[in-house]
């Protein structure tokens, strides 16, 4: 509301992040030459700590008279309520033709560079969520789960001001934390997997009885609805189990349960009929086996259930008032959009979850229930798309490419066959496009393709000027003579290239046809200029991250006296795969074969940690002297 409010104001809005450092929190408020930052009382030591800070000199703006002048406000809690706390302040918004006056600065992440102030005025905002709405189809009815942080396009206008055009309902949920995520994707669909139970002795399809199963509410119908389709199981549990057993059984009740339920096309409690394939059905026998071994006949009283579960006559037991869940919303999340790193805790913690949990979790992210799922501002590891569509049952994750100063630029389609594996799509509706050879200095011809070139945008999207830097605004736009404007230079690399049908066939939407554009990398971080040969470092990452020792990796440019520059891998490994470390040369024997030798690593170093900002990027300028400082000259191999 705070922001909404600045905007009705005809001011700018400058979102700042909490966690960072003081002297960069003064930086960009004396570089923005801002007025009044506002806080809440949770942050008003960090105001007063930022305040104190003395500014940076000299700052980099054009007005030398300029003096800060910063006032603070702190914001009350409820401020738009009335007197009675129940009634609220009515505003009337009126229409206004100078929509260039007011808008949002976001700073760069200041990978490249020290961080400029972008401006995007309320015309370009309008135009990124426009484009936005006609891609992804957002409506009144989605729901948005929101965990990024505030002070990024990603956060902002995808989540926020695009959602707010269409009606959407945003629902915040930050920090991030993998395990509440997880609980709150569930939490729709945990009553009908874990309070429901089938009467003892009910005929299913067959005609057989389904036995009377003694389990935790949470497991007792998903092994009733494994005997619908002729499995055998117990009739009772041992009390007397240990936890690994315990958890043993809760990992089969999910898997049985993931498998009948995602057969049977529904996640109702109606649904009666279900498809398995042969596969399906040796899987749910192996389970039933390993059940089998785990839960023991006997004549004991059931285990009893914890708060809050159901028994098996249906009655509810009363839920602890420390149940931190309790009073969680129940609508499902429709509409998910986060950082590749986001999916890949996701993937790690729901290993982890509760029985219950995890198998609810499955039938929230799955397509049927989660509408659409986006990854952006970081290079996807195919590895981790498709780990999430084998979780979601096919739900496939949809890559994009934007950054701060022109909003979302490049999408795939919302059809599944418009997602191909390493592409972010075509130009969004209402954005021009080109690739430019900036060795040639001469734009690359649409219909060509395999051939790299800086991708270069215009449209009402793009942003109107680094803030009081007119020499870097200059710098980044290219003037053209077709009348149209000047094109702005990303500074990242890409190259078309023909995908098979049905990809491209305009399924998604007129704008999603033909050559689909594959992104290289950064031109002065991620293209690797060695002996001659271009290598894209995020493809050497992508192949990297395919292999089974790999959990994280950073392909870097090592300055090099004999080849210009090397290319140098910074990885995490998996110890539990490879507990006595990783060569170079095992690195490459893994590598021959996916890549051609000039772009397979010339050095290699093996870390425990790799820093990120908090939209899961690396400085790889910073990462570069940190690791390979030694490296710099001479020439290992």
């Amino acid at each position: 509301m705070t922001f909404l409010a600045i905007l009705a104001s005809r001011a700018i809005a400058l979102p700042l992040s909490p966690p960072f450092p003081a002297p960069e929190l003064q930086y960009i408020l004396n570089q923005s030459q801002a007025s009044l930052l506002l806080h809440s009382a949770k942050f008003a030591s960090k105001a007063k700590e930022v305040l104190a800070t003395p500014g940076p000199e000299p700052l980099p703006v054009v007005d030398p008279e300029f003096r800060p002048n910063l006032k603070t406000l702190e914001l009350s809690k409820h401020l738009g309520l009335g007197s009675d706390n129940t009634t609220f302040d009515h505003v009337t918004i009126t229409d206004d033709s100078d929509t260039e006056g007011a808008g949002m600065m976001l700073y760069t992440s200041g990978t490249t560079a020290r961080p400029k102030g972008v401006l995007i005025p309320e015309t370009a905002l309008t135009a990124q969520s426009r484009a936005l709405i006609e891609a992804w189809k957002y409506t009144p009815q989605d729901r948005l789960l929101h965990c990024l942080p505030l002070h990024h396009i990603h956060g902002t206008v995808n989540a926020i001001v695009t959602p707010l055009f269409a009606g959407s309902v945003i629902e915040f949920l930050f920090p991030f934390n993998a395990d509440t995520v997880w609980r709150r994707f569930a939490n729709p669909f945990l009553e009908s997997t874990s309070s429901e139970t089938i009467a003892d002795g009910a005929p299913n399809s067959t005609g057989k009885p389904l036995p009377y199963i003694s389990l935790p509410s949470a497991l007792s119908r998903t092994v009733s609805e494994a005997c619908s389709t002729g499995a055998t199981t117990p009739a009772s549990v041992d009390p007397g189990l240990s936890p690994a057993d315990t958890s043993r059984i809760g990992q089969i009740a999910a898997e049985l349960y993931g498998i009948v339920r995602l057969a049977s096309g529904s996640y109702s409690s109606e649904a009666t009929g279900m498809v398995l394939s042969p596969q399906e059905l040796t899987r749910i026998n192996q389970l039933t086996l390993e059940l089998n071994d785990v839960v023991r006949p006997q004549t004991t009283p059931p285990l009893s259930l914890p708060s809050g579960a159901s028994n098996t006559n249906g009655t509810t037991s009363n839920a602890s008032p420390e149940d931190k869940f309790a009073n969680m919303c129940k609508e499902k999340i429709t509409f998910f959009t986060v950082v590749p790193t986001v999916y890949t805790r996701l993937l790690t913690t729901h290993k982890t979850l509760p029985p219950e949990v995890a198998a609810a979790g499955r039938i929230a992210i799955s397509p049927e229930h989660m509408r659409v799922s986006i990854s952006g501002s970081a290079a996807l590891p195919t590895p981790v798309k498709r780990a999430w569509k084998d979780l979601s049952r096919g739900n496939v994750l949809l890559e994009r490419y934007g950054m701060t100063e022109v909003g979302m630029a490049l999408s795939c389609g919302l059809e599944y066959d418009d997602r191909v594996d390493g592409s972010v799509g075509w130009p969004l509706p209402g954005v021009e496009a080109r690739l430019f050879d900036t060795d040639t200095n001469e734009a690359i011809p649409a219909d060509e393709v395999e051939r790299s070139g800086e991708i270069q945008l215009r449209g009402a999207n793009v942003f109107r000027e680094y803030w009081a830097n007119p020499i870097a605004t200059a710098k980044e736009f290219l003037p053209a003579d077709d009348g149209k404007g000047p094109w702005f230079k990303t500074g990242d690399v890409a190259v078309r290239r023909h995908v098979p049908a049905p990809a491209g066939s305009a399924a998604s939407g007129d704008w999603a046809q033909g050559p689909m554009y594959f992104i290289l990398g950064r031109q002065s971080a991620d293209i690797i200029k060695s002996g001659g040969e271009k290598v894209s470092a995020l493809e050497v990452e992508r192949e990297l991250l395919s292999l089974p020792e790999v959990l994280e990796a950073a392909v870097l440019a090592v300055p090099s006296g004999k080849w210009g520059q090397k290319v140098g891998a910074v990885t995490i490994l998996d110890r539990t795969l490879c507990p006595g470390g990783w060569k170079p040369m095992d690195m490459r024997r893994a590598l021959k074969g996916r890549l051609a030798n000039y772009k397979i690593p010339q050095v290699l170093r093996v870390v425990d940690h790799i820093p990120r900002n908090a939209m899961g990027k690396i400085n790889k300028k910073n990462l570069v002297k940190q690791v390979f400082l030694d490296d710099f000259s001479g020439d290992e191999m």
